[in-house]
């Protein structure tokens, strides 16, 4: 288009787009010289950049380039191409950068005016580094560069103008630069006349390339810049310099279109002219001559300027012309063109720009005195009229600068006109009148923001008045705005009728505040004088300064500012007696309180005197405020303010009888009001008035406030009033009665015993306890109020539960902080004795809610906090006897009992066990130590010891919080920064090794006493204690370790048992130390009387020892304990033999008592008996190899006696000494089988073998096992079964080397018969101690073997056990245990909701039981065979009880563990062992594998619940199947194809396991039937897919495979199973058998039976279930297929 011709395609391999720098490259020599600045004024730009010749080959061919892609237009290419300029120049030398410079003016002058931000602030930058390199080579090219680069730092592009204002900066030193613009001022004065004058938007652009708006904008930043510019010169040189290029300016002032500036439309370029108009006002006057009525023109004719940003220059403009131009008011007419605008701005409040405009208000008035007429008031009365109707504009009123802006200039013009007008009485009274006092009376009656400028500047006004009171004039003023001033009070105040609007108190508010600035304002701040016109009066101010003293002046000012205040008064008092209000009573108090209330007092009984001549100023309070006081109406807290302020001025005998009526009034209000004011200064220091605070009433009202405040209706007043009342007077007395504080401290006690019955009031109670608490315990008066209140505070710091909804944290602060002081401060100031009373109070506190509450971690921490607060708050009082407060605090004497018991029990489980020994001393538990409350004292023990060592090891610095754990760059600190209470008190070695006692006693029960209520607690505070311990350790220092260390070798060598322990942990876990050399240092110093505590340190550190290092004798007995400690040991065969002769020794003195077969053994010798049966049983263990004949004799026939002797003393078992025996004999046995296994198992031939299968073993076994059903009955009925436990765990280990075959054997008379067994069993599953259900669970899974032989016996000889099957002898215990897990569960939703059973409760004794019974009968289904699982399945189905059985389940299962642990407890039995915890894990981990088992052995069962659920349940139930059991099962069932393969003759198996598929192929001759089974991802719950792809035999192969999916989908089959069943058809079908005509198959698919019986018409057979199937279901017995009789 437009006549262009089109450009043709671009050609395939033209990728690279267009670039004018590149082409710029390629012009090589095409582009001219620079051809001067000659031709700038030849082209629209200034000069052509396009059109210069070849460039000078001496300058570097870089900066050519760069110069030829500065002559494009584009302004990308124009900045990258000075960018590139900027760096090369900047890393150019000098000599490279003078040779640019001849050339660089031309494209500056042009660049600095473009259009594009951009390349002006690059050309800026560009030429900034030419500055700074070539520095004063630019010399020669200044005149060039300096008119642009002058203006552009006026730019209006920040950046830019930045750039070339800091290039300027570096060019010239501050003291160069005027001479630098002298220098060029022709060469900028001819540039800004040509862009101001002659220019165009036009002529500065080429309008082909830009459009208009570009242009326009572009003159406007020239025109703006130049302007500035101006401004900027005229500023910098001298006046003279000025002078010497007059003409050149004068053509710039001169020319007409520079006054047409101050019109022009762009706002910024209007206020630059008024500007650059005042600095030529202030800088070169000499050039505005004879162009006044351009100047006053110009600038009055813009008053009315209403843009912000050029109304201050006009402004400032107006000013400096009306000071310059002489005459100025000649120039133009005044009443037409100035004061219409000057009265328009005014009225209109500045229009918005009053903070501007006002302030220069004063210097204008200054200036239109000499044009105004005198005598006339006119001009006067128009400008402060005006003025007063600009402070009510809606603009000013709005604004709060506007406000004071108009307020400060209306006050100051008019004290400068009263000060001008002064000798003309008349007309300033007049002024004053019409123009101040209305302005006063406006800012009286109605509200707005410069009502205190107004204020402020009328009190200044007044108060300068007063200090030139020398002046009868002045003085004469002051007077007459005093009289006026008051005439306007009464007027606006009893005249408000006309003033609906406002309210009396509103406007006495509004007087107060005017009259306190009257008073208020201080000396004249300083300000800058402006000096005006005349010389007179300049005379006169000096006369004015010549004031009085500040005294004298102050003092008659506030005489006469006290007579109108009085006056003031009056007309309030009158005003309060007229309409009978309070409404004056508080503007009265503030009147006579901001001034001298003395002389209101004297006046106003003056007054009183002139009715009555014996008025005295009591007479003020019967006659007036006595009368206020008793009024309904008039009666207010300032009437009781009033009437004390008159106490301060009547005798002592008045006051005190002003006093008594005071009590008697029956307003409590008013009493309150009465008290406020006794308590405040100065009455709090008259001794009248604290006695008047100690009567009665006022004892018992301040009282009745504590019963409000508890009752949630104390006003906060009156509660602020009773704080105020509970302080010390000057003489450290409390002003209220003692008895009043006790009745108060008793209330307040109540609240914080029973705070959640106050959750209102709770709050403020404590924290006003807290505020008395400080108020009680002072060194004055120690405990004369008691210790109640501190004990209640401690003892709510001391709760945990406390809810901050009811009590703050806040308050909890103040409370926490009340008694810590308090405490601090009592432990000092009272004698040592009390000081101890006191702490055991606190400590009993303490212990209380130890006991109280459920020793959870968070709890226990905070009595800790509480206990270490409590020590510091001592410690800072009394530093060297913390440890006598401590010991009261860590006592646990009242734990005495449960200690006592905790360690019986658990010497009882060390010895019963066989760790520990007790060859000398009886072991008893005393029944008196058994706890009433259950297990919960046992963890209570160990939590003390846990809050005792927490305690120890808090930090002691004031402030330091309890820290759970201690950081550990803290531990190499400074000793203050790591100092704990336990470096600082005595013998602190002690409490250490006590609690190194506890964890050893901890580790002991935490071994034994696995499945009780506190083993968690316990086990947790274990944990804690020994990671607490093992810091505390880290932070003592080496004496500290030696004598803990000398303690602890002290107690374990004299007391044994678990200081033994302590030793072993302290020096294995928590300091560790090679135990050999501790065992050294331990044992060689005991002495004679310290066997036992050499053996437990021998029994404890044995797996470290070595035989050598014991070089000490013991006694017979001792050497067998030591000698079965260390029997690891290598090369100790001489020892056996010695001890071995010992023991023969021994045996032979008493061969039936050696054998336990005589009764009333004593202690020593029955533990002779037990050691040397724990030695035999080692030896069986860890010696087996290396035993003669002559020991194996020994152990084996004395043990057959053992077992049978203790059979035969079963009564016993209450004994500890038989339990120890009971439980080595069954060690024994148990050590001997399980080593006579494993040389069976490693195919060894021994004799020992052979005796002990053949003779000894079922005798010994047959004992055992009546002992166990003995224990089993005798537990059973024990209440309190924990001191069995050990037992019972250690003799359960005897269940793991238990034979079915023994207890089912029926020949053997002497043994109980299994069903004794059974029915014990089921008995124990449901004991609500779980290790007897174990015991029970575990003797159970050992008889599986013999019940399911029982079965298997009678379903093969159609003899079945008159019970029926083994099922049925469970069903009263499943059903049992079925029923209340329903009902436990019957709350829970189905696939929503999961239970979690706690241990220690009913639910989990019979969940576990249901749970356990499950196992076992799946157990059965697993180890029957297929024809007796056919008869279990059957049972179960028709009891109804897998369906809710699987819904439990599911109830049951865990979902919150990881996915890992799930299905690990899917894919494994959890191990059930008799020492196993048994917790809500254990109970979630069997859940998880009975499903799996219940997959596994009840596929069909499951599958038929699985369908019968609803979609959601079904998908959910599928998910887990598929997740975590479906995998395992697949993988099963294909490996036990693959491992049975080679039991078929005529089938092989191929097994894909990647498609879960198996292919069967059976083959005949040459001929094959191929079976083709496809398990689903969800096996069992899917349907399996079953195809035949090759079949022989006719039609019988769809028959084979629909039994084939009968018993591997609906009869529990395997898939082993089912393709065995499918083989025997086979088999049996080319065999000739004959199949039944019932299901058409030769084995029936759920007994796996042939066809027996036969019609004997027809001949034909059946299967015997098929036949019964039959008669059942057509209710007739005839043949199936000939129909008669059968």
């Amino acid at each position: 288009m437009g006549g262009k011709h089109k450009m043709a395609n671009r050609t395939k391999n033209n990728v690279r787009p267009s670039s004018s720098g590149r082409s710029a490259e390629f012009l090589g020599s095409t582009m001219v010289p620079f051809v001067g600045f000659s031709t700038m004024k030849d082209s629209t730009f200034g000069f052509s950049l396009s059109t210069t010749e070849e460039l000078d080959s001496s300058i570097d061919p870089n900066i050519q380039v760069i110069f030829k892609k500065l002559s494009k237009k584009d302004s990308t290419t124009k900045i990258k191409g000075l960018q590139e300029l900027a760096d090369l120049i900047k890393n150019s030398d000098q000599d490279t950068v003078k040779a640019v410079l001849p050339l660089w003016p031309r494209f500056y002058n042009v660049f600095v005016t473009d259009i594009d931000n951009r390349v002006r602030e690059a050309t800026h930058s560009v030429h900034h580094q030419i500055i700074l390199k070539a520095k004063r080579n630019i010399a020669p090219f200044l005149k060039q560069l300096m008119a642009p680069w002058f203006t552009s730092q006026y730019d209006p592009y920040p950046p830019a103008a930045s750039v070339a204002s800091q290039a300027l900066k570096d060019a010239f030193p501050p003291n160069k630069i005027q001479e630098a613009i002298a220098y060029c001022q022709e060469e900028i004065l001819h540039y800004l006349s040509d862009n101001l004058f002659i220019q165009t938007p036009q002529t500065l652009c080429n309008m082909k390339h830009v459009s208009a708006e570009e242009a326009d904008a572009k003159y406007e930043r020239v025109l703006i810049s130049c302007l500035q510019g101006y401004q900027f010169y005229l500023e910098k040189v001298s006046v003279e310099q000025i002078q010497n290029v007059v003409e050149l300016n004068n053509n710039i002032v001169g020319n007409s279109k520079f006054w047409k500036f101050g019109k022009n439309k762009v706002a910024y370029i209007r206020a630059t002219w008024f500007k650059l108009i005042s600095i030529i006002c202030q800088k070169a006057p000499f050039l505005l001559d004879g162009k006044g009525a351009q100047v006053t023109g110009s600038v009055f004719g813009n008053l009315e300027e209403s843009d912000p940003t050029v109304l201050p220059s006009v402004w400032e403009a107006a000013l400096l012309t009306m000071s310059t131009i002489e005459n100025w008011w000649t120039f133009i007419n005044v009443d037409k063109v100035f004061y219409p605008k000057l009265w328009k701005i005014l009225k209109q409040g500045g229009q918005g720009n009053a903070a501007v405009i006002y302030p220069s208000l004063l210097p204008v008035l200054s200036h239109l005195l000499p044009i105004v007429n005198d005598s006339s008031s006119e001009f006067y009365d128009k400008f402060f009229e005006n003025l007063r109707l600009g402070m009510r504009q809606k603009t000013t009123i709005a604004s709060k600068s506007e406000s004071i802006a108009v307020a400060t200039a209306y006050v100051e013009c008019f004290q400068f006109i009263i000060l001008r007008k002064q000798d003309k009485e008349h007309f300033c009274k007049t002024m004053i009148k019409t123009h101040l006092l209305t302005v006063i009376e406006w800012c009286l009656t109605e509200d707005h923001l410069s009502c205190k400028t107004i204020f402020s500047k009328v009190g200044a006004l007044v108060q300068f008045l007063s200090r030139n009171s020398e002046t009868p004039a002045l003085t004469s003023y002051l007077d007459f705005l005093f009289e006026s001033v008051r005439d306007l009070f009464r007027e606006t105040l009893f005249n408000l009728k006309e003033n609906p609007d406002y309210q009396p108190e509103y406007v006495s508010s509004k007087q107060l505040e005017f009259l306190r600035f009257l008073k208020s304002s201080g000396k004249p701040k300083k300000q800058f004088k402006v000096k005006f016109i005349s010389d007179d009066v300049d005379s006169k101010e000096d006369k004015l300064g010549h004031l009085p003293s500040i005294i004298e002046s102050d003092k008659k000012y506030l005489d006469k500012l006290n007579v109108l205040v009085y006056k003031v008064c009056q007309d309030y008092v009158e005003y309060i007696q007229e309409k009978q209000s309070t409404i004056l009573f508080e503007q009265l108090w503030s009147l006579i309180i901001d001034f001298d209330s003395n002389i209101f007092f004297v006046n106003l009984n003056e007054k009183m005197r002139h009715k009555n001549p014996d008025s005295r100023l009591v007479d003020i309070y019967y006659d007036l405020l006595h009368n206020w006081m008793i009024s309904e109406t008039q009666c207010c807290k300032r009437v009781m303010s009033l009437t004390f302020l008159l106490l301060l001025y009547v005798e002592n005998d008045e006051k005190l009888r002003i006093l008594e009526t005071l009590s008697e009034v029956p307003n409590e209000q008013c009493l309150s009001w009465a008290i406020s004011e006794a308590l405040a200064h100065p009455h709090n220091k008259d001794p009248i008035i604290h006695n008047w605070l100690k009567t009665e009433r006022v004892s018992d009202f301040l009282v009745s406030i504590v019963d409000l405040e508890i009752n949630d209706k104390c006003p906060p007043e009156l509660g602020i009033l009773l704080k105020l009342a509970l302080t010390e007077n000057d003489e450290g007395e409390l002003f209220v009665e003692s008895t009043a504080i006790a009745k108060i401290i008793d209330k307040l006690v109540q609240v914080l015993k029973n705070h959640p019955d106050h959750p209102i009031t709770a709050d403020s109670c404590a924290s006003l306890a807290a505020y008395v608490s400080a108020i009680v315990y002072t060194e004055t008066l120690l405990l004369s109020y008691n210790d109640t209140l501190l004990l209640a505070l401690f003892h709510l710091s001391c709760n945990s539960q406390i809810d901050n909804d009811i009590i703050s944290e806040e308050t909890m602060y103040e409370v926490n902080s009340a008694w810590q002081d308090a405490l601090s401060l009592l432990a000092k100031a009272l004698p040592r004795e009390d000081s101890l009373k006191l702490t055991s109070k606190l400590a009993e506190v303490v212990k209380r809610e130890f006991s109280a509450i459920d020793l959870e971690e968070n709890k226990l921490n905070h009595l800790v906090v509480v206990d270490v607060n409590a020590l510091r708050a001592i410690y800072r009082s009394l530093p060297l006897a913390l440890s006598d407060f401590i010991r009261v605090f860590l006592d646990n004497s009242f734990l005495k009992s449960c200690g006592e018991y905790i360690i019986d029990i658990c010497m009882v489980a060390e010895y019963v066990r066989g760790e520990l020994c007790s060859p000398y001393e009886d072991i008893k538990v005393n029944a008196v130590h058994k706890k009433a409350d259950g297990d919960k004292n046992e963890a209570k023990y160990f939590a003390w010891t846990y809050l005792t060592l927490a305690v120890l090891s808090s930090k002691l610095e004031e402030g330091a919080e309890y820290d759970e754990e201690e950081e550990e760059d803290g531990i190499e600190g400074d000793i203050e920064e790591r100092a704990v209470i336990l470096n600082v008190i005595d013998y602190n070695e002690g409490y250490l090794g006590q609690v190194l006692h506890d964890l050893g006693v901890g580790q002991s029960y935490l071994a034994t006493y696995k499945n009780t209520k506190c083993y968690d607690q316990i086990l947790n505070y274990y944990v804690l204690i020994e990671a607490k311990l093992k810091t505390t350790l880290e932070l003592m220092d080496d004496t500290f370790k030696a004598q803990l260390k000398a303690t602890i070798r002290d107690k374990s060598t004299k007391l044994g048992w678990f200081w033994a322990k302590s030793a072993y942990i302290l020096y294995t876990d928590i300091s560790p130390e090679p135990l050999t050399d501790i065992y050294a240092e331990f044992v060689q110093q005991r002495t004679g009387t310290c066997t036992l505590g050499a053996l437990h340190l021998t029994q404890v550190f044995s797996k470290h020892l070595d035989y050598d290092l014991v070089r000490y004798s013991f006694d017979a007995i001792g050497d067998v304990i030591v000698l079965n400690s260390l029997i690891r040991c290598e090369d100790i065969d001489v020892q056996i033999a010695e001890v071995f002769t010992k023991i023969e020794r021994i045996r032979n003195e008493n061969v039936p008592r050696f054998s336990y077969a005589v009764s009333n053994i004593s202690w020593e010798k029955t533990q002779e008996i037990i050691e040397i049966v724990r030695l035999c049983s080692s030896l069986m263990k860890y010696k087996f190899n290396s035993l003669s004949q002559r020991h194996w004799d020994f152990a084996v026939l004395s043990l057959v006696g053992w077992a049978s002797n203790c059979l035969k003393t079963r009564a016993a078992h209450d004994k500890y000494q038989f339990q120890a025996l009971l439980v080595a004999v069954m060690k024994l046995y148990v050590n001997v089988d399980n080593q006579i296994k494993e040389i069976q198992n490693q195919s060894v031939k021994s004799n020992f073998i052979e005796e002990w299968k053949d003779v000894l073993v079922e005798s010994i076994h047959c004992d055992l096992a009546q002992f166990w059903l003995y224990l089993a009955e005798q537990l059973e009925q024990k209440t309190d079964s924990i001191t069995y436990l050990p037992l019972v765990q250690e003799f359960g280990s005897f269940l793991n080397n238990t034979y079915y075959e023994y207890i089912f054997k029926t020949n053997d008379t002497s043994l109980p018969k299994w069903t004794k067994f059974l029915k014990r069993c089921c008995s124990l599953l449901v004991n609500r101690q779980p290790n007897l259900q174990l015991w029970g669970y575990k003797m159970l899974m050992n008889l599986v073997p013999g019940l399911v032989k029982i079965d298997m016996e009678a379903v093969n000889t159609n003899t079945p056990h008159k019970k029926g099957l083994i099922f049925e002898q469970f069903k009263e215990k499943l059903v049992q245990t079925h029923e209340i897990v329903d009902s436990m569960l019957m709350e829970f939703r189905l696939g929503e909701d999961i239970c979690r059973v706690e241990p220690s409760t009913d639910s989990f004794t019979y969940c576990f039981a249901y749970l356990l019974l499950w196992d076992i009968l799946l157990s059965l289904c697993d180890q029957s065979s297929t024809e007796l699982r056919f008869q279990y399945v059957d049972w179960l189905r028709n009891e109804d009880l897998l369906k809710n059985f699987l819904n439990n389940l599911f109830r049951l299962m865990p979902t919150s563990v990881s996915r890992k642990v799930i299905k690990d407890s899917f894919l494994r039995k959890p191990e059930i062992d008799i020492t196993d915890t048994c917790d809500s894990e254990k109970i979630e981990s069997l859940v998880c594998w009975l499903y799996s088992s219940s997959l596994t052995q009840l596929p069909a069962l499951v599958r038929q619940w699985w369908t019968s659920l609803d979609s959601k349940l079904s998908q959910m139930v599928e998910k887990v199947t598929q997740t975590f059991v479906s995998g395992n099962l697949v993988t099963q069932e294909l490996n036990e194809l693959v491992s049975n393969q080679s039991k078929f003759k005529n089938m092989t198996l191929r097994v894909i396991p990647g498609s879960r598929e198996v292919v069967a192929t059976y083959t005949v001759d040459e001929s094959q039937v191929e079976l083709l089974i496809k398990l689903p991802a969800n096996y069992p719950l899917g349907m399996l897919e079953v195809h035949c792809n090759k079949q022989i035999a006719g039609a019988a192969h769809k028959q084979w495979i629909l039994q084939f999916k009968k018993s591997v989908v609906h009869q529990n089959g395997r898939i082993w199973d089912g393709l065995s069943l499918w083989n025997n058809n086979l088999d049996k079908k080319f065999d000739g058998v004959e199949e039944c005509y019932i299901c058409f198959a030769v084995l029936h698919p759920g007994t796996y039976q042939m066809p027996k019986l036969s019609c004997q018409t027809c001949k034909k057979k059946f299967h015997s279930a098929c036949l019964y199937k039959w008669f059942r279901t057509s209710y007739k017995s005839s043949c199936p297929i000939c129909r008669n009789l059968f």
